[in-house]
């Protein structure tokens, strides 16, 4: 029987991330008519990425797979015109250039569904515990490009 996308194992999937962290709040749509709350949730993002990177460590400069869970009730846009803004914020702290991010990962959950889990980082956990909707944000080395699976 094949496998399905998601049940197809990654080399990674079994490593942590280089680095994750969890944002509070509805992401904002790229395509918003209100600058305002756009600029407002890059400056969210960026600040939580700033509290959770490691104090001295560069930007990564290597190509990078992002991988961005928006955990909420229900979705509030199309999840690849959420991607861009939180790509965009990143720059600089978790990465030198969007250009180095050669995957790009989006997905959303149901807050309240049941999920069967057998390790899950602190700060994944502690976000489920607020009860708000969030996004998880995760950094991962790419894979190498002669891998087309």
């Amino acid at each position: 029987m094949p496998r399905t996308p998601i049940e197809r194992n990654r080399p990674d999937d079994t490593r942590p991330p280089l680095f994750e962290f969890c944002v509070h709040g509805r992401p904002v749509s790229a395509q918003t008519g209100t600058r305002g709350r756009l600029t407002a949730w890059q400056r969210d993002i960026r600040a939580a990425a700033v509290a959770a990177w490691p104090a001295g460590q560069p930007p990564f400069s290597v190509a990078v797979e992002l991988r961005i869970t928006h955990y909420a009730k229900k979705p509030n846009a199309d999840m690849d015109n959420l991607i861009k803004p939180i790509q965009d914020a990143l720059q600089g702290i978790a990465y030198v250039n969007d250009r180095v991010v050669k995957d790009v990962t989006g997905n959303w959950r149901d807050i309240d569904a049941p999920f069967r889990v057998r390790y899950i980082a602190r700060r994944l956990a502690d976000a489920f515990s607020d009860g708000r909707p969030f996004v998880h944000i995760r950094l991962w080395r790419a894979p190498d490009e002669e891998d087309l699976g």
